[in-house]
């Protein structure tokens, strides 16, 4: 939960990049910046993720 009220109130910060724990694994520790692998930014890797988590979910959203 610190990671996202750090995201909402904390001017500044890098946008499309993770923020989370920064120690051990980025599984513990203070939250800050994490690493963010390159496929996190290929476009047809994210459409299939949406797809799949809609289908799966059994919701589609509509814009």
């Amino acid at each position: 939960m610190w990671s996202e009220v750090m995201c909402v109130t904390k001017d500044g910060l890098e946008q499309r990049a993770l923020h989370g724990p920064s120690c051990s694994a980025e599984f513990v520790g203070p939250v800050g910046q994490g690493t963010l692998n390159a496929h996190a930014h290929d476009k047809p890797v994210m459409e299939r993720l949406w797809n799949l988590s809609e289908n799966d979910a059994g919701f589609a959203w509509t814009l």
